[in-house]
């Protein structure tokens, strides 16, 4: 193909184009090379090429500008990386797009909805490629309005930037608007008008706020948000905060409570890990905090308003759904009869997916295109539906984990081996020792997610007791859940039969919150060994509060059964030391005979912390001490 042809035709209209190679494995390998050998400076990322950058290292370049894109994708399509790297791609430049030889519903979704578009092409072995290349090359093209850099919008931005610098300005647009752009020169007009604090600039990671530092001249530079919670004083910068949607919520809520907060922008459609949600919820909470002003980049500034990349993904990925048009009154009428469907994705109408993933979008804060992609083509991904006529009102999105190998369930146990998904499973049987689990058949709830005008009227509940009806059919043995802990999500959950079996001590850092762990039985002998786990939770919560632990004999099983985990195991030291107090309440150490460093199983601080407190040269070196220690008192205590 003539590529260098194609691209120059391309630029003078500045519109892009995607070639979607779809065949046989030494056929891609041919086109892969021809297209490093006739073009420079591709940027090419793979699943399986080790010569080539990591797929899963595609945030580090969401800040760069390219001509040519080249994405390899060999068993699974990395939807959120296909959406972010496409929209590094300048207007002229070319995405190719390598896909998997397997054929699934999420495949063909990208393939039927290529159709739409101009410039999508999907280029097979029985593709004419001499004539796809002269109809690119002499297609006649939309012409491009000249650009005025910057643009008026952008000029109208910077100036109210500057004359109200006590506020906090908020950028909220797609990718390629010209955000980090516009910021860059407002910090080059803030040092010309402006003395006094330095400015500063954080974000997700350096390369993410590349654009902002080369249009601002040196007039600001980068510090991590990590470094500048830790070492700076509050109020001792002017902090801007670029791609804000890849910062974890609690970390920007930290920032603007701390620093003045000059500017956030970042890109909402979803390929940061973060949806629409996060664009609601923080700047609803960042109006409450500062006085703020929106502003709106709508124009592209890295392609012509005619390129119909961007159309594509967000038709073929749902990146801009919205909810559907519908009689609110259907919704919120609440003696309308709510019916309950179970459904896979796949089975779902264009109209009816569409709404499901509104629904996730605007309920989540963690919603991504890889969802779709997950829901589409793994068939252990099911849905409940609740309908009020035919209008979807809510949705579970439920995951079928469980009976596990045999042969894998004692190196699960010991922390040896980690399946993908089993998350439920997996958690319990190491964090709590209970290898009965991972024989269990599990439906893991992964969202609840109700539409905004029905919410309040109990049908997420209803939802859940849905979701049981349908697993008692099936005869699953346990539903459960795992999610950050926010006090409103555990609210929700408390007024459901679901009990907490964990929470753990680190923070999440998407939520901000420790995880917690719910279960709920569906037969006896789960039920007991879940009230069981749910007992010792309470106990360990109780004993984090510095409140005294009454020590059942079921109390202590679970507890030796953790402190084997961590003398003999991976468990961490701060995962036994509830444990280990449990223990020794019913063998107390003093009386085994064998010496630990002191207070050492009542400080509740991390790894890190206790290895400097207690002198020792590395976390290693303390730990593997202390399971010598819990061996010999284990040996002593049988």
């Amino acid at each position: 193909m003539g590529l260098i042809r194609i691209a120059h035709h391309l630029k003078t209209a500045r519109v892009r184009a995607v070639f979607l190679f779809d065949g046989p494995q030494d056929w891609q390998a041919f086109h892969k090379s021809a297209i490093m050998r006739q073009l420079p400076d591709v940027l090419y990322l793979s699943e399986s090429n080790s010569n080539t950058i990591a797929m899963h290292r595609y945030r580090d370049y969401l800040g760069t500008s390219n001509d040519f894109v080249l994405l390899e994708f060999t068993e699974t399509i990395h939807a959120d990386a296909l959406a972010a790297l496409a929209g590094t791609v300048n207007g002229g430049g070319i995405l190719f797009v390598f896909l998997p030889q397997q054929t699934t519903a999420f495949k063909n979704r990208l393939l039927a909805t290529s159709t739409n578009f101009a410039r999508i092409e999907l280029i097979q072995p029985n593709t004419d490629l001499k004539k796809l290349t002269r109809e690119l090359a002499t297609a006649t093209l939309p012409e491009a309005k000249p650009q005025n850099f910057p643009s008026n919008t952008q000029k109208a931005i910077i100036e109210a930037m500057i004359d109200l610098p006590g506020t906090c300005h908020i950028l909220m647009a797609d990718r390629g608007r010209g955000k980090s752009t516009t910021l860059g020169l407002a910090c080059q007009a803030w040092i010309r008008n402006y003395r006094g604090r330095e400015l500063v600039v954080t974000g997700p990671r350096p390369s993410a706020v590349t654009t902002l530092l080369e249009h601002a001249a040196k007039s600001v530079r980068f510090v991590p948000w990590d470094k500048l919670l830790s070492e700076y004083n509050p109020q001792s910068v002017r902090l801007i905060i670029d791609e804000a949607a890849a910062i974890p919520m609690h970390v920007l809520q930290q920032l603007v409570q701390r620093f003045t907060v000059w500017a956030v922008a970042s890109t909402v459609d979803g390929y940061e890990g973060c949806g629409r949600g996060f664009a609601i919820r923080f700047v609803e909470w960042l109006q409450q905090q500062r006085i703020c002003k929106q502003h709106e980049l709508t124009e592209p500034m890295r392609w012509s308003t005619h390129d119909e990349v961007e159309h594509w993904l967000n038709q073929a990925l749902f990146m801009q759904a919205h909810h559907r048009e519908i009689d609110t009154a259907v919704l919120t009428h609440s003696q309308t009869p709510t019916t309950y469907q179970d459904i896979h994705s796949s089975e779902l109408s264009e109209a009816d997916l569409q709404e499901v993933i509104t629904l996730l979008l605007e309920a989540h804060y963690q919603s991504s295109p890889n969802d779709l992609r997950l829901l589409l083509d793994d068939p252990q991904q099911r849905l409940v539906l609740a309908r009020r006529q035919s209008n979807i009102i809510g949705v579970i999105w439920y995951s079928v984990e469980g009976q596990l190998p045999p042969t894998l369930q004692q190196a699960i146990v010991d922390g040896k081996r980690r399946l993908n998904g089993q998350i439920l499973p997996q958690a319990i049987a190491f964090y709590l020792q209970q290898p009965d689990v991972l024989r269990w058949q599990w439906w893991r709830i992964t969202r609840v997610a109700v539409h905004d005008k029905v919410r309040r009227q109990g049908i997420g509940l209803e939802l859940l007791k849905e979701l049981q009806k349908l697993a008692q059919r099936a005869q699953i043995d346990a539903l459960g859940s795992s999610f950050g802990a926010s006090p409103e999500v555990l609210e929700f959950w408390r007024q459901s039969s679901y009990k907490i079996v964990r929470l753990g001590r680190k923070l999440n850092m998407a939520s901000g919150y420790p995880n917690a762990i719910l279960a709920y039985g569906l037969n006896d002998d789960v039920r007991e060994l879940i009230d069981k786990l749910h007992h010792y939770c309470n106990a360990e919560l109780d004993w984090r509060n510095h409140v005294d632990v009454n020590v059942s004999s079921d109390m202590y099983r679970i507890a030796r059964a953790v402190l084997v985990g961590f003398a003999y195991g991976h468990l961490p030291f701060t995962e036994a030391q509830f444990a280990w107090n449990v223990c020794d309440k019913k063998y107390p150490i003093k009386a085994s005979g064998v010496t630990l460093p002191g207070q050492i199983l009542n400080v509740t601080e991390d790894l890190a912390r206790l290895t400097q407190k207690y002198g020792y040269s590395s976390q290693q070196t303390m730990q593997n001490q202390l399971r010598q220690i819990a061996r010999e008192y284990l040996e002593l205590t049988r």
